[in-house]
């Protein structure tokens, strides 16, 4: 499955994406509650994300979109301004079917490299204890815990 990745100034299909959100929602939400967190609605998630979009578009923030060549929505992953040094990485995700092909590993380089050229010294990242999948992609890219 072939896809290109690049980040948006705007999201010209809302309803694309708010499904794309659910997804990410309905399966993050699983680890958050297993590791204590309350039981969240990931449709209400995806709606308040839309409604707050301008945070994660220029130049505030930043969105990576994954597109595949029939113009499904496979994955994104955004970059939220926290200091004028820096950001927090946020909404990592790439659906099931996409998985296994290095999509996410592009999306995580393409933020670091995003967040260096908005002059950023720092980047930060959070994740419910039990995604281990995530946790693994930071250490191995060199984050630390706080």
């Amino acid at each position: 499955m072939s896809a290109e990745i690049s980040f948006v100034s705007e999201v010209r299909n809302k309803p694309k994406f708010r499904d794309l959100l659910i997804d990410f929602y309905k399966i993050v939400l699983k680890s958050f509650e297993a590791a204590g967190g309350p039981v969240l609605v990931p449709e209400e998630l995806a709606d308040s994300s839309i409604e707050h979009l301008d945070e994660m578009l220029p130049p505030v923030g930043r969105l990576a979109l994954a597109q595949g060549t029939d113009g499904q929505l496979l994955g994104c992953g955004t970059l939220r301004r926290i200091r004028p040094d820096a950001v927090e990485m946020k909404r990592m995700f790439v659906r099931p079917e996409a998985q296994g092909q290095g999509l996410g590993r592009r999306l995580f380089e393409m933020r670091i490299e995003e967040a260096q050229k908005m002059g950023c010294r720092a980047v930060y990242a959070d994740t419910a204890r039990g995604n281990r999948p995530m946790l693994a992609m930071y250490e191995k890219f060199g984050f630390h815990y706080i």
